[in-house]
């Protein structure tokens, strides 16, 4: 990408704000309808519920509401990472956590840990279906060959936007394994040299990944890699697979070595960057895996005398703070955008400057 007047090999590390701030919204059946965040995920769910007018989908909600009123005894909503953390714990004490009198659920499982998966899911999904143009699809154009993005979210609105560019995704995601299992319609004549050396690496999973399974037992979302990967204009479920999405839980255990190339791809990308870019990402306090990446990338490069050339910080102010803290002063130089807009604006005239 280019700033301050050169080419600068660079790292986009993008959160769910990202998203939220890469359009304004979309309307599915008359409702408006934006990207969650983690504070807000339950107040999305319930517009998509509304929009969607499936029984399956209300009543799913509504159990989970009464999980967390009578079982949970929680005022309110929770966030997305602790309602998910909250279901994934009490799905081991049947006799603790049950809703009435009656005959207990069997140790380790419960139907509102499929009704969250199926609302996230759902959401995402709308989203990824009907939100065009964004700004992702400004972002592609801005990015050079060897730039590699490292994303948090599960959403398929970038994955598209690169492939409409000419990127190759059986190469791009950097997952092992033959192109056998891509179940995505490229042309190679429509592929562009540009994008080459562009990595888009999904920490997280992604609503197109999917791995054998059911979401009875989501260890099969570590211990597993995707054998199957369609065109982000898939909506419909595969029949004996399951999304390969790594649930908003604070306890994440990577078993398969598909997540280690992930995450140490992704590590030794930021080791190498001339210019780290963050886009509202919130470096949440219970995301461990990931503080630990970056802590560990900024002592790295301190110990070899590497400092980052370059740092853009895209969010609020608060979470533009953490992001300095963690950093330090490894940073020369520093810049900071409050909106995604804002940065975009930014950098396309820097762009210009080459």
């Amino acid at each position: 990408m280019v700033w301050a007047g050169k080419n600068r090999k660079t790292v986009i590390v993008l959160g769910a704000g990202a998203t939220r701030g890469a359009f304004h919204h979309v309307l599915v059946n008359g409702k408006r309808l934006k990207a969650p965040l983690n504070g807000d995920f339950f107040s999305i769910a319930d517009t998509f519920a509304r929009a969607r007018s499936a029984k399956s989908t209300s009543q799913g909600l509504s159990r989970l509401r009464a999980v967390f009123r009578s079982e949970l005894a929680i005022k309110g909503m929770p966030t997305m990472e602790e309602a998910f953390s909250l279901l994934y714990v009490s799905k081991d004490f049947p006799e603790i956590y049950r809703a009435g009198r009656g005959r207990p659920r069997a140790a380790g499982t419960r139907r509102e840990i499929k009704d969250f998966m199926d609302l996230v899911i759902g959401t995402l999904t709308a989203i990824s279906k009907n939100a065009t143009p964004t700004l992702y699809d400004e972002l592609v154009h801005l990015l050079s060959n060897g730039d590699t993005i490292v994303t948090l979210n599960y959403d398929t609105l970038l994955d598209s936007a690169l492939a409409k560019a000419g990127w190759d995704p059986t190469a791009g995601y950097c997952i092992s394994g033959s192109v056998s299992k891509f179940r995505w319609k490229l042309r190679r004549s429509e592929l562009n040299s540009s994008y080459r050396g562009v990595k888009l690496l999904k920490l997280h999973g992604s609503l197109n990944w999917f791995a054998r399974g059911s979401y009875d037992k989501l260890t099969k979302v570590f211990d597993s890699k995707p054998t199957r990967i369609a065109d982000p204009a898939r909506v419909s479920e595969m029949k004996g697979f399951i999304r390969q999405i790594v649930p908003p839980i604070y306890g994440k255990f990577f078993g398969h070595k598909h997540w280690q190339q992930i995450w140490t791809t992704a590590y030794k990308e930021l080791l190498k960057a001339e210019m780290i870019v963050v886009i509202g990402c919130s470096l949440v306090d219970t995301d461990f895996h990931l503080r630990a990446l970056f802590g560990r990338v900024a002592v790295r490069r301190r110990s070899k005398g590497q400092g980052i050339p370059y740092g853009i910080f895209v969010d609020r102010t608060q979470v533009r703070r953490k992001w300095l803290r963690l950093f330090g002063s490894s940073v020369t130089h520093r810049y900071h955008f409050p909106r995604f807009e804002k940065f975009m604006h930014a950098a396309k005239l820097e762009g210009g400057r080459r």
